[in-house]
């Protein structure tokens, strides 16, 4: 009876995408198992090769004419794949079109890897007639024999080293032993103990066996605590290292490692809080999604709930009864900006029970977590879309939050929707799968409305909160009036009245940068492609609009189709412009600005949502990571600047992109005990999705929204795909493209 393992290897290269058999060796039998990291000979050369054990299995006998080779070792006893993890591997490479490699590189953590170590010994001291080999000889024996390759390589030449190395290993003069460590590892820290009972150290303290004094100081320290790290030691007592590992030397102490958790939210408290009482919409829906939980089987629902209804109290209400029934549950939000804020939610009502992964923590934090939550020491897991991958067991619920967002879909390799993972997960763990928004995507709420998933409303605030009231203000007419500011005569009167009442204020802007669409500010007229109804980009290096779907381009004209007005150019403005606009405008007021560039420090996105709300600063001023999920009690004013900006993306989601911005910003001011207001500036104030999202009314936008899909021939109705040609140069790529398109043509034609 033989033992073989299907292993991938760790490369992202198509060459190599495949599962190579190997023997399992007889001493390997109970370490090698799916899951198992193991370095494998590969190749004709045998190279060390590091890959993860897919299957197993025993076989009576091998054909004659296989020649597998043996694994060489395990790596580790961590098991990093698991039965769901593997089939969701090659789940992703079939639906991606990636290797096994970059779907399983979504599983474990960032920097896992293995470096290898190559020591170099020597066997032979003997003299030889080469130069460069008797240097190595005589180096290996300054070192007592053997020395690290890399550190043989600093003092030989590079370039030639490797050459000679191999000729030694030929003649036998030297040996090399490999051995491998892993990149992302637990952090150890040393600490000391004391080695002695405390009666035999005030003995040896008072018979003048330890006269230092700083000596003294260290093994009273330690009398006080059970242990403490060698660096903290030496920082309380004033001792230098020589002197505590002097006392070490005499057996007074000892040292050991210990594993250090490097935790994100490390020294951070957090209240604890109770689960309020629900109103009337929400107690229907936690009746109907917890008797899906207590069911044990897959179900996929929409929960759609305005602004400010309570859908995390939903959550957290419905991961309470996973959790009391020994399950688990992930919580996805769509910005790292809004981590902070859900974390906190969380953890004062789970405590520690609650794990975060995203992309600011670092290596190490993402390692601890993701380790911590493997060993089932969290079972509630809050991130942003990779977090989907957490190693869970027994998954009770998958929560998306702000559904709708783009942010969920990888623009890397592999190109995956976190709603896809989430609803492979849920089927093999029979668990539920709850899509939240106040603004949900056309296509989602399409597929709820014909029962393709459930669907839940929820459409009144608590304690009888009203939605904010909303008034557009037409910057045509400001134009005409001769205000060529950013702020409207109305906008800048209720920032001033705010800022009088000590009440806060956001004011939101969807680009960081300078806008290329081309739009007339005399009628509002926005250039269009006349094939796919979106928007037209500008390209200021050769003066032409171009469709980045069809490819349509034009001239960009000198006057205004619609009007013959001169006043068409490419619109455009900043969030670091209407910071500077807004300081001069109200001197003296505090603002804060929130946007990539603003945000790309560690921990920046928590600190600027703290100091708004702590230090109640008058402005704040931001992208679209402002817009949502945040909640600010002191808010009563949100100004919208350029709202139809929005409308111009050249995305023919663009106008339900419009909507849910401004759905969703608007939803910030109120939340506290005063009734909000919200200004939409725009030069273009008769657009359907601007007019729908004044009135927060999400049906009469889909309705609008869903018969142009249809007529347009866009999603649901029917599915998108990009296929990207890449070459040294544009006529080569061009060719190849027209083959593709026109291979692609026949293929739909014979398919029809």
């Amino acid at each position: 009876m033989s033992r073989i393992a299907l292993v991938i290897l760790s490369d992202s290269s198509r060459e190599f995408d495949k599962e190579y058999t190997y023997l399992v060796p007889e001493e390997l039998m109970g370490e090698v198992c799916p899951g198992s990291r193991v370095i494998v000979p590969f190749g004709n050369s045998n190279r060390n090769a590091e890959g993860f054990v897919m299957a197993v299995e025993d076989v009576e006998e091998l054909k004659s004419s296989y020649r597998l080779k043996y694994i060489k070792k395990v790596l580790d006893d961590i098991k990093w794949l698991d039965q769901w993890s593997i089939a969701l591997c090659k789940w992703m490479r079939e639906r991606y079109i990636c290797t096994y490699y970059d779907a399983l590189k979504c599983m474990i953590p960032p920097g896992v890897g293995v470096k290898s170590i190559k020591t170099v010994i020597l066997e032979k001291n003997t003299d030889h007639k080469n130069q460069t080999i008797q240097e190595i000889i005589d180096l290996l024996a300054e070192n007592g024999g053997e020395c690290g390759l890399d550190e043989l390589a600093d003092r030989i030449d590079k370039k030639t080293i490797t050459k000679y190395i191999k000729q030694m290993e030929k003649e036998e003069i030297i040996s090399i032993k490999e051995e491998f460590i892993n990149k992302a590892r637990e952090k150890k820290v040393r600490v000391a103990s004391l080695a002695l009972p405390a009666e035999e150290i005030d003995k040896a303290i008072n018979g003048n066996k330890i006269k230092n004094i700083k000596q003294i100081r260290v093994l009273e320290i330690l009398r006080e605590a059970e242990y403490l790290s060698v660096a903290d030691i030496v920082k309380f007592s004033g001792a230098s290292s020589s002197s505590v590992n002097t006392l070490q030397k005499h057996g007074y102490i000892y040292y050991k490692e210990i594993e250090v958790n490097r935790d994100p939210y490390i020294g951070r408290t957090y209240a604890r809080t109770e689960a309020f009482k629900p109103t009337r919409e929400q107690a229907e829906v936690l009746k109907d999604a917890l008797g899906k939980i207590e069911a044990g089987e897959f179900y996929e629902a929409l929960l759609h709930g305005v602004t400010g209804s309570g859908k995390t109290e939903v959550y957290l209400q419905l991961i309470k009864a996973c959790y009391d029934k020994g399950m688990s549950a992930i919580v996805l939000v769509p910005e790292i900006s809004l981590t902070p804020q859900m974390v906190e939610r969380f953890k004062s009502r789970f405590g520690d029970e609650v794990a975060v992964l995203h992309s600011r923590l670092s290596g190490g934090q993402r390692y601890d977590q993701w380790r911590l939550i493997r060993d089932g020491k969290k079972r509630v897991v809050v991130g942003a879309r990779s977090a989907i991958f957490a190693p869970l067991e027994r998954l009770g619920i998958v929560i998306i939050d702000e559904e709708h967002e783009s942010s969920y879909k990888s623009e890397t390799t592999p190109k995956y929707h976190a709603s896809d993972i989430a609803r492979q997960r849920c089927i093999a763990s029979n668990a539920v799968l709850l899509y939240g928004s106040a603004t949900p995507s056309v296509e989602t709420y399409y597929r709820a409305l014909r029962g393709k998933i459930g669907l839940y409303t929820m459409l009144e605030r608590p304690n009888n909160a009203v939605l904010p009231k909303v008034e557009i203000v037409d910057m045509r007419n400001e134009l005409n009036e001769g205000n060529r500011s950013m702020f409207s005569n109305k906008l800048a009167q209720e920032i001033k009245r705010n800022i009088e009442l000590n009440q806060q204020t956001i004011l939101f802007l969807n680009r960081r940068g300078y806008s290329s669409f081309v739009i007339c500010r005399s009628c509002g007229f926005t250039m269009k492609c006349p094939n796919c109804s979106i928007s037209l980009t500008y390209h200021a290096n050769n003066e032409r609009l171009i469709c980045h779907y069809c490819g349509f381009t034009i001239k960009n004209p000198a006057t205004c189709p619609k009007c013959n007005s001169r006043s068409i150019r490419h619109f455009g403005t900043g969030t670091q412009k209407i910071e500077d606009e807004a300081r001069k405008a109200f001197e003296g007021c505090s603002i804060i600005r929130m946007d990539m560039d603003t945000t790309a420090a560690k921990g920046s996105h928590e600190k600027i949502l703290t100091d708004f709300k702590e230090k109640n600063l008058n402005i704040m001023i931001g992208t679209q990571m402002i817009a949502k999920g945040h909640d600010f009690p002191n808010v009563t004013l949100v100004g919208v600047l350029a709202a139809d900006s929005m409308l111009n993306l050249g995305d023919f989601r663009a106008s339900e992109k419009t909507f849910q911005l401004i759905t969703q910003v608007a939803g910030r001011a109120g939340r506290g005990q005063i009734k909000g207001r919200v200004i939409i500036q725009s030069y273009n104030t008769e657009d359907f999705s601007i007019l729908t999202a004044c009135k927060h009314d999400y049906m009469g936008f889909y309705r609008h929204e869903i018969l142009v899909r249809e007529k347009l021939g866009y999603p649901p109705f029917t599915n998108i795909g990009v296929v990207i040609i890449s070459g040294p140069d544009d006529k080569t790529a061009s060719e190849h493209a027209k083959e593709a398109a026109d291979t692609i043509i026949e293929i739909m034609k014979d398919s029809s």
